[in-house]
């Protein structure tokens, strides 16, 4: 009992340290990070379901992101900080650049103008490396926007999951603005779904042991009817922690074998196997990155005296990527003339 005690008081005192961390040690947006407004109430039953209909409580998503491909619904995404949208990689395979995307943030019913609505472009998709579209192996994406969020009760992060996972069978949350079942209509609300961690070795012999990988895991109901659907994909698993209260993103939908179906779990990104590369990305320094399409197209508004700086300044990653031992001319010419190339394909 004294043990246990002892333990609970450790907790809440390194939660109290973390929620008085200075700010120069988080942003602004991931001090806040997994926290509802006080006015909703957790109304979600556990048999509701995203496939057949439980609405949301209106601002219970305030992290939710509705990710538009020329101004129609084809994922589902996740903010994490006041720029950035964690989402799934294979929601922009074969898509075109990033001008033809944009993010919703603060919507709910996607028929009218919510009051916290926010419509921001898209500055930077980052699909992870390792991504593998036939095995959908490393389903993650990273979305940069082109300015940050502004942040309100209905607008606001989630956390990006720390310490240890939840143990097997805890109620998780997903939610979305998918299909309300197999190849149907998609919802006008968001719809939300109460589903269970599912053990690692129930989802391989559910779905095949060669296609479920460390990096995913499964949640849901063996006995069916309760799932993410198309247009779900990209889109949050939710886990409340119990000692703080704050909502963690633990999974990012990714695949299933239809939606719903008996004996068929939904199957998300294990996002805590990504988190290293999540704040590596987010942090990385000016002309560490390739350039963007809106960074390289803003140069041509630029004057003549303006412009040449700014475009060998954006130009300079290219060098990065010259073979040792080659010398500065040549490396300097190659990095223009790579520069150049995207140039005159963001262009067209």
């Amino acid at each position: 009992m004294g043990e246990s005690c002892s333990a609970r008081v450790l907790q809440c005192s390194l939660l109290n340290t973390m929620q008085n961390l200075e700010p120069a040690t988080q942003s602004h947006a991931q001090a806040v990070c997994g926290q509802r407004s006080s006015t909703v109430q957790n109304i979600t039953q556990p048999r509701s379901r995203i496939v057949g209909g439980s609405p949301a409580p209106p601002g219970s998503w305030p992290w939710l992101v509705n990710l538009q491909l020329d101004g129609g619904l084809m994922c589902g995404g996740v903010l994490v900080d006041s720029s950035w949208v964690v989402t799934a990689a294979h929601c922009f395979a074969g898509s075109r650049s990033e001008s033809y995307w944009t993010a919703v943030v603060g919507e709910f019913d996607i028929t009218k103008t919510d009051p916290d609505e926010q419509v921001l472009k898209v500055n930077r998709i980052i699909p992870h490396p390792k991504f593998n579209p036939k095995t959908f192996n490393n389903d993650i994406a990273l979305v940069e926007l082109t300015s940050p969020v502004v942040l309100s009760e209905h607008v606001a992060p989630v956390c990006l999951p720390s310490g240890m996972e939840p143990p097997t069978g805890s109620p998780c949350l997903v939610a979305g603005w998918g299909s309300l079942y197999e190849d149907g209509p998609s919802a006008d609300m968001v719809m939300e779904a109460k589903v269970p961690l599912l053990p690692q070795s129930t989802c391989k012999s559910a779905l095949g042991k060669e296609l479920v990988t460390n990096t995913m895991l499964c949640a849901g109901y063996l006995s069916g009817g309760i799932d993410s659907c198309q247009g779900d994909s990209g889109g949050p698993l939710i886990y409340q922690d119990r000692i703080s209260g704050r909502f963690q993103l633990y999974g990012i939908t990714s695949w299933g074998d239809g939606c719903g179906e008996k004996g068929k779990p939904g199957v998300y990104t294990r996002v805590s196997a990504f988190s290293d590369w999540i704040q590596a990305e987010i942090h990385k320094s000016f002309g560490s990155r390739e350039p963007t399409c809106a960074e390289l197209l803003k140069t041509t508004e630029m004057t003549e005296e303006e412009q040449k700086p700014e475009f060998s300044s954006l130009c300079h990653f290219y060098t990065l990527t010259c073979p040792p031992g080659q010398s500065a001319s040549v490396c300097s010419q190659m990095a223009e003339d790579k520069c150049l190339t995207r140039f005159k394909k963001c262009r067209k």
